[in-house]
């Protein structure tokens, strides 16, 4: 696959996931705390979502410029969708169950 292709479907994979993870968090925390703390915490938290889902696309021998930015592989999607499941299970049924 082109490098390019590879990066936008690394930034897509990415950036759903912290939109996805923001969303959980603030509606999880919107029934606890004012909005404007639920959103700061989530707004956080997505940040290290964005972070830490961006490092694990990062090649393994990266030097700036001398090859791709991005390296798409399976174990990366497989481990960002067990994040956003394991997100999903805290934040969102398991609440939900307890009513």
């Amino acid at each position: 696959m082109e490098a390019q292709y590879e990066k936008i479907i690394v930034l897509i994979i990415v950036i759903t996931a912290s939109a996805m993870t923001w969303k959980m968090v603030k509606d999880f925390y919107m029934t606890k705390f004012h909005r404007v703390f639920a959103h700061l915490i989530a707004v956080i938290t997505g940040s290290f979502m964005l972070l830490s889902s961006m490092i694990l696309f990062v090649p393994k021998n990266y030097q700036r410029g001398a090859g791709p930015e991005v390296e798409l592989n399976f174990i990366g999607v497989i481990t960002v969708i067990v994040m956003l499941a394991v997100l999903y299970l805290f934040f969102k049924y398991i609440p939900n169950n307890k009513k």
